[in-house]
């Protein structure tokens, strides 16, 4: 293993020796996954958060890049144009009218835009405080929603150099077993073509106070859209890399998952990892693109991840032991969807003909829990269609996969939700200590101003449905920036392990850009 110093000198050694990976039943080394290596990382030192100054007031918007596509210069492909999508039989009644949501036990605004565009809204919540993160900085507030906190600068909070250029994508989670709150951010340094998640976990159960950092660096790519899951010993980071391609373009060169030691994070020494690089789909299908870790809420020692599979399927990974000696398995088991996810189309929205950016199809985040066998929630975008018309609109996607904990993973269902005449868009979601999930997101249409709504799936239910959505918070006004999302959060909360907190983005009248809105949720 090679030892790396100083802290800014964490790049990733190659290990010339093989690794032996272990395989569970039904499991394949990640074929074609060479790039297999491991380092030691140092801590950047310990930040205070109360001592951060907030971001410097920008006079002119700045406007985050939006997510990477796989193929360089990749267009949106055409919205469809023969049969509409079946929908698994539900047609136009895709979202019920007469059931109700989980009920909204408190809600509050969050952190709002500073001429900076797309807000990136993500949430942790611990005992006694949520951590809200946006591309506009971090905030911490009390359960009452009341701020501890300033706006916090991203860079000061994570320590980035001032030579990384480019900055973006926050994910933060709080993990119970280990009563921390984890939180990564990616940045690129164009001149020394030096890519880098920085990494902070707390010293303690409170966000309010302070963080060892860590950054881990990914020389010669941009790592693209992070993902953070987490399981009994582990922390998982993930990206799509990007190599620089001439003329400001990158051009894609594989989908990378870190493992890190959490007992060494959380204690603030050096960190043993496992990179694991260019990871590829069973059966030479190709290679992944933006896999997501599950964040674990249940005790499970192996890291469960998933990635999009073309357009009909479900890739399922695994990171079983502890770094350096951690390993990579691919399922060979892919489950199918029932009805393919296919290229959701933008927003309309009242007053105006510019429309929302809806992103793309890939897999927003994903969260584990050990019932029937394994299960593993995770979410998209999807294009769609309803009986009698021809209009594609943009609905959310949402799958459960069972059996992920033997050699068998299976779709357990799949929701595509959405209405005729309205777009659903950037979905999060989490589930609570009885199985039920709760999805939030954003919806407009040509009636309707962007703004946030959440609905569930109880877990006594039948399979394939959720139950009508409800709004956290309606839209006022239309959207006329040029990004939207790139995601939305939702977290448990750890003390009752039954309310789910919903974190979106939505517009409203006296400002050109984003407001953001938290609540907390539980179902009956």
């Amino acid at each position: 293993m090679q030892k790396i110093h100083g802290p800014f000198r964490a790049a990733l050694g190659v290990v010339s020796c093989a690794l032996v990976l272990t395989l569970a039943a039904g499991m394949a080394r990640a074929q074609g996954v060479s790039d297999v290596s491991t380092a030691t990382v140092e801590p950047l030192g310990m930040v205070d958060v109360r001592s951060i100054p907030e971001p410097e007031a920008r006079e002119t918007i700045r406007i985050i890049r939006r997510p990477l596509s796989k193929l360089s210069g990749q267009k949106r492909p055409a919205p469809l144009a023969t049969a509409d999508v079946p929908f698994a039989g539900q047609g136009e009644a895709a979202e019920p009218i007469s059931e109700a949501a989980a009920n909204l036990l408190f809600n509050f605004e969050g952190i709002e835009a500073s001429n900076l565009e797309p807000p990136d809204p993500h949430i942790a919540v611990g005992p006694s405080e949520v951590l809200l993160a946006t591309n506009a900085g971090l905030r911490v507030y009390n359960k009452s929603g009341s701020p501890i906190t300033g706006l916090l600068s991203p860079s000061s909070f994570f320590g980035v150099p001032s030579q990384f250029e480019i900055q973006s994508d926050p994910k933060v989670l709080y993990d119970a077993a280990s009563g921390r709150f984890f939180a990564v951010w990616i940045a690129f340094d164009q001149q020394a073509n030096l890519g880098a998640w920085f990494v902070a976990v707390s010293t303690s159960s409170s966000a309010s106070g302070t963080f060892f950092r860590y950054q881990i660096n990914e020389t010669g790519n941009l790592p693209d859209y992070p993902g953070l899951g987490i399981c009994s010993d582990k922390l998982v980071i993930t990206a799509n890399d990007f190599r620089p391609a001439g003329f400001g373009g990158f051009s894609f060169t594989g989908a990378v998952a870190v493992a890190l030691n959490k007992s060494q994070l959380t204690a603030g020494s050096s960190v043993s990892l496992n990179r694991f690089g260019n990871i590829q789909l069973s059966g030479g299908a190709g290679q992944a693109f933006t896999i997501q870790p599950a964040q674990s809420l249940t005790s499970t020692s192996s890291c469960n991840m998933v990635s999009l599979r073309g357009t009909n399927g479900i890739q399922l990974y695994k990171i079983n032991g502890l770094p350096p000696s951690a390993t990579l398995s691919t399922s060979t088991t892919v489950p199918s969807l029932t009805t393919a996810v296919t290229t959701p189309v933008d927003a309309t929205q009242p007053g105006t003909t510019r429309r929302v950016d809806t992103g793309d199809t890939r897999l927003l985040d994903a969260t584990y829990r050990g019932v029937n066998g394994g299960s593993i929630w995770t979410s998209s975008n999807t294009g769609c269609r309803f009986s009698g018309s021809s209009t594609t609109y943009t609905c959310i996607n949402v799958v459960e996969l069972s059996n992920v904990d033997g050699g068998s993973p299976s779709r357990r269902q799949q929701i595509v939700f959405g209405a005729s005449g309205l777009y659903y868009y950037f979905p999060a979601l989490r589930t609570d200590s009885a199985n039920n999930m709760t999805v939030v997101f954003s919806r407009s249409g040509s009636s309707e101003f962007p703004g946030v709504r959440y609905t569930s799936h109880l877990d006594a239910a039948a399979l394939n449905t959720l139950e009508s959505s409800v709004p956290l918070i309606g839209g006022s006004a239309a959207y006329t920036g040029t990004r939207w999302g790139d995601y939305f959060g939702a977290a448990l909360d750890p003390t009752d392990n039954r309310s789910i907190w919903i974190y979106g983005e939505y517009k409203r009248t006296g400002s050109s850009l984003w407001h953001t809105r938290v609540g907390q949720t539980q179902v009956p």
